[in-house]
């Protein structure tokens, strides 16, 4: 069993993936496409749009992977990707960063920018 499925607790990746420092790397690596939600406890808009990252986390299973990351917890990684506010939302292909958005979005939108970032690749 991979890391990916010991931290999904089963391997249909149909939810964001709580990842930290150390699993991040190998997780971002694992897929060729990956949403990175930056996020905090903190923040009413990143509860607000949870429920859109999980929606669309079950739509685009198998496709794109969905990771998540707590700035409070993980200060190094918003460091390393200059998240300054949250949400912010990372979209990665091949393991290097591709586009980012700040702020919560509506499902439309959301999905409309990650249909831009994959193209035709369906």
């Amino acid at each position: 069993m991979g890391l990916m499925d010991r931290l999904l607790g089963r391997s249909d990746g149909a939810r964001p993936i709580p990842v930290n420092g150390e699993s991040f790397d190998e997780l971002l690596l694992s897929n060729k496409y990956a949403v990175v939600d930056f996020w905090s406890k903190y923040c009413p808009p990143c509860h607000a749009v949870d429920p859109v990252v999980k929606k669309l986390a079950r739509e685009y299973q198998g496709k794109v992977l969905f990771l998540k990351i707590s700035v409070t917890s993980n200060p190094q990684l918003a460091e390393r990707f200059r998240v300054k506010s949250v949400p912010a939302f990372l979209f990665f292909v091949d393991g290097k960063l591709k586009d980012r958005r700040v702020g919560a979005m509506s499902y439309e939108a959301f999905k409309d920018w990650i249909e831009s970032l994959i193209g035709g690749d369906q």
